[in-house]
């Protein structure tokens, strides 16, 4: 468990680290380049540094041991830091989106720039307000926006923005895999952080590319993609989390692994004769268990509570993962 806590923790640090170093990259180069799509890639990345932070104590405070304030652990500690980094990648997909669905806005008059052109010269009046008025105006600012996009930005931009996609993808892998194997939702959601991170430097790519091709609608229909994909990932991961905020049972198979553990455990425990009724409980990385143990009628209350003992510590040591174990004391009626 202790190495699961560092693996955790180191981490979170390293992808922090990184985030602190993209962010200073991508800036610095968003400023000599002249590209706004990298510096706006590079304020997200500074900003992930709070997520991280939110992570970092969250998960180690979900595994302190317990104590007379919180007499159950802290495992909960970590379902309020998983609505937390997942409510900051909600966040960013409804920010993308809405960055993505303003630029189609804004390309919709070059797009359909010749059906108005058309429409409009059916009129002297209208004609002549597609020449001076709002019509003229839209056209001629989206374009302006392209030329200076072509020109502006430097093409070896792009490689900071690619280079970012590299190293978030890297930090989702190595986080999502630590994530699982310490079984806690708050690194599993940090690292659909990291993989938001190396999708919103992908529409960077997309919108400096673009903007030297002459395509930055390309980059606008990409952003609303990804959008769909971050906030969809961000609403699961806050929805498990206030299933076990609010006491919903968790999956099946934690109940079925427990029963196949106590099969094991009771064989070993002589005054045992079965049990029933297992239930369970997720507490962050943890799960807590009651169970129904069945004793013969005439077992001894000394026998009775060293058999529960045998039973909880049996049980714990079987799986790490079971912090709590309640047992409900059923006796065997003779007189079957």
């Amino acid at each position: 468990m202790m190495e699961h806590n560092k693996a955790g923790s180191r981490i979170t640090l390293i992808g922090m680290g990184a985030n602190i170093g993209m962010g200073v990259g991508k800036g610095v180069a968003g400023v000599v380049f002249h590209s706004s799509a990298l510096l706006a890639d590079a304020a997200h990345s500074l900003s992930d540094i709070l997520g991280d932070l939110v992570t970092l104590y969250t998960f180690r405070k979900s595994r302190q041991v317990a104590d007379a304030t919180h007499p159950f652990g802290y495992g909960r500690y970590e379902a309020l830091g998983t609505l937390v980094v997942s409510a900051f990648l909600v966040t960013a997909g409804l920010g993308i989106g809405a960055h993505a669905l303003e630029q189609i806005v804004q390309f919709v008059p070059d797009i359909f720039g010749s059906t108005t052109q058309a429409v409009a010269g059916s009129t002297h009046e209208l004609t002549h307000a597609a020449s001076h008025g709002m019509f003229s105006h839209s056209h001629s600012h989206a374009a302006h926006a392209v030329v200076d996009g072509a020109v502006v930005v430097d093409p070896r931009a792009i490689w900071f923005a690619a280079g970012s996609i590299v190293i978030n993808e890297a930090m989702f892998q190595a986080t999502m895999k630590v994530g699982k194997r310490t079984k806690s939702n708050v690194l599993v959601a940090n690292a659909w952080h990291h993989r938001s991170d190396a999708l919103t430097s992908l529409v960077s790519v997309g919108a400096i590319a673009g903007a030297i091709m002459g395509f930055p609608v390309l980059d606008a229909v990409g952003g609303l993609v990804v959008s769909s994909m971050l906030a969809r990932s961000g609403v699961s991961m806050m929805a498990d989390a206030a299933k076990e905020v609010t006491d919903t049972p968790p999956p099946p198979h934690y109940a079925e692994e427990v029963a196949q553990a106590l099969d094991v455990v009771i064989t070993s425990v002589t005054a045992v004769q079965g049990f029933s009724n297992v239930q369970c409980r997720k507490s962050g990385p943890f799960i807590h268990v009651r169970v129904r143990v069945l004793f013969a009628a005439n077992e001894s209350a000394l026998g009775i509570v060293h058999a529960i003992s045998q039973v909880r510590q049996g049980l714990r040591e079987k799986l790490t993962f079971v912090q709590n174990v309640d047992v409900e004391i059923d006796m065997d009626d003779v007189s079957k």
